[in-house]
């Protein structure tokens, strides 16, 4: 009867712990959802080209173990000549120069992690990947393929570049 009853307890204790996790995830993908929503609403109507991104920052991507693919969530948009970038915190917004950054591609194969693409000017490097909103209660729209991304900003570059020269 004693091995039953902490059977029991052990048993409550997990249920407990994997329902707090879920509460946890599921608050957290809410908060992350309406902060984004909020950002693309602030958007001027004017831009067209955004995209609801996850990203982590250079430091932490060297590392082979993680404790998650990503660092944080955000709005990748383009004005003008420039590709701006809103943390949903706030915390890691950045701005880049389409003609003074350098996008490449970066192949993950460690950890499961998604591919994703880096872009560099001389203050910063951030990855990028498209958020696919795989989670259950992720309402935002299906966004570009992460590739898809990545060769339209390349293609944005480029002709950007070839415009810069043509003015010159």
């Amino acid at each position: 009867m004693g091995s039953f009853i902490s059977l029991l307890i052990i048993l409550l204790g997990f249920i407990i712990f994997c329902s707090i996790f879920f509460f946890v995830a599921v608050s957290d993908a809410k908060v992350r959802e309406k902060s984004t929503l909020e950002i693309l609403k602030a958007l001027p109507n004017s831009i067209t080209d955004k995209w609801v991104v996850r990203y982590n920052i250079g430091r932490p991507q060297g590392r082979f173990l993680k404790m998650k693919t990503f660092q944080g969530s955000g709005v990748l948009y383009i004005d003008k000549n420039e590709i701006h970038f809103e943390d949903v915190l706030g915390n890691e917004s950045h701005v880049f120069q389409l003609n003074d950054c350098k996008i490449s591609w970066v192949e993950n194969k460690i950890n499961g992690i998604t591919n994703s693409f880096k872009i560099v000017d001389p203050n910063r490097a951030m990855f990028f990947y498209v958020e696919k909103g795989m989670f259950v209660v992720n309402s935002i729209e299906e966004n570009a393929s992460t590739s898809e991304l990545y060769s339209y900003l390349k293609m944005l570059r480029k002709s950007n570049k070839k415009q810069s020269k043509i003015t010159e």
